[in-house]
């Protein structure tokens, strides 16, 4: 046992050595060159994913560590070196603390790599909504009445159950980017074609670079055993104006299938009192633009501004002015939501740093006095 625990020891003392961060480096680098030119052809997300937010991935057949491995290697490599290797005196005091403030930062990003999450809220001008949307993901939502029965993510939409619904409901065809076109010679004699399908139908188109760019689709036949009239074959995508509507049995009963990016209701709610948007003179290009809205959470409410460079931070959710929809009659405004559990670790590491840098300059500027 002692000589496994020596073992152990040694190489806890061997991952703490210079040279170990340093080959390292090399690995990084071409991890982020190779990652920033594969943006041309897997666009942004894509690169993240596949090369930077990953523990490994494959070049051919062969397994290579991602960006999470090697920053996690690092970060627990300077963990082990600070720990083991640093000279724990007054005289070090400022370096060490510097230390811990590099530390800091690292796991900070590592937090953020791994628990993060982004999405976006679309709120009309004297709008309210508690939800806020995925850039990426899509999903079927089943509602009766107000209510929403089930929800199902497009990823496993083949095997979902549908069974909390009151028809028989099957994905016939799923498409991770489509074009919608008239129905024209598209026609099948056996197939009864429902609202939107009765006029267009989806066919595949190649996935955009940008996930978010994407207009997913679906093609889902429904049997209403309460309304035969409704029974067919229908089409949903993502951004459809209108949902799938179907009466149950109960004639005061509707029920709505909708397709699209995948929500999620906060604990609070934004209304939008007032879109603001100065254009430069003589042009119409947007020069800043902010939102006035009114944060609602229970019995409370209080107004905030939303600026491009002065975002709501409330309930770890943090709201950024993003951009506007120009509509007819309407503006709309969009926010990017980010939820982040590490967001306050940057600051603290930057203070932690800064603290360190002065505390040593002191210490040196006092070291050097005591000698002359």
């Amino acid at each position: 046992m002692k000589a496994l625990s020596d073992k152990a020891l040694k190489c806890l003392h061997r991952l703490a050595e210079a040279d170990v961060i340093f080959w390292l480096m090399p690995p990084l680098m071409i991890l982020l060159t190779y990652g920033t030119i594969a943006q041309r052809w897997m666009g942004l997300y894509g690169a993240l994913k596949t090369y930077f937010s990953s523990f490994y991935f494959f070049a051919g057949p062969i397994p290579l560590p991602g960006g999470f491995t090697l920053l996690g290697i690092m970060s627990f490599c300077l963990l082990i070196k600070f720990l083991l290797k640093s000279t724990w005196t007054r005289a070090k005091a400022g370096i060490n603390l510097a230390h811990l403030g590099a530390l800091t930062l690292l796991i900070g990003g590592l937090v953020t790599a791994l628990y993060a999450k982004e999405s976006y809220m679309l709120i009309p001008e004297k709008g309210q909504t508690p939800y806020i949307y995925d850039y990426h993901k899509h999903e079927l939502l089943i509602f009766k009445n107000t209510q929403q029965l089930m929800s199902a993510p497009y990823s496993t939409l083949e095997k979902a159950n549908f069974e909390q619904a009151p028809f028989k409901i099957k994905v016939l065809e799923k498409f991770e980017n489509v074009d919608i076109l008239p129905r024209d010679e598209h026609i099948d004699a056996n197939t009864t074609y429902q609202g939107m399908a009765r006029f267009m139908h989806l066919t595949a188109k190649k996935p955009e670079k940008e996930p978010e760019e994407n207009i997913a689709g679906l093609t889902l036949s429904i049997e209403n055993p309460y309304n035969e009239e409704q029974s067919g074959t229908y089409i949903a995508f993502s951004g459809m104006p209108n949902p799938i509507a179907l009466s149950g049995e109960n004639a005061e009963d509707e029920y709505k299938i909708i397709f699209g990016k995948a929500q999620q209701r906060l604990p609070f709610t934004l209304t939008l009192v007032d879109f603001v948007k100065d254009s430069y003179e003589g042009m119409d290009m947007a020069k800043s633009y902010h939102s006035d809205v009114i944060v609602t959470d229970g019995d409370v409410s209080w107004p905030v501004r939303i600026e491009m460079n002065a975002p709501l931070r409330y309930r770890g959710y943090t709201f950024y002015q993003s951009s506007f929809q120009q509509g007819e009659n309407e503006q709309i405004s969009i926010l990017a939501v980010v939820k982040n559990p590490g967001w306050l670790l940057p600051y603290f590491g930057t203070l932690i740093i800064t603290a360190g840098l002065i505390m040593h300059l002191f210490i040196l500027i006092y070291r050097r006095r005591k000698k002359s």
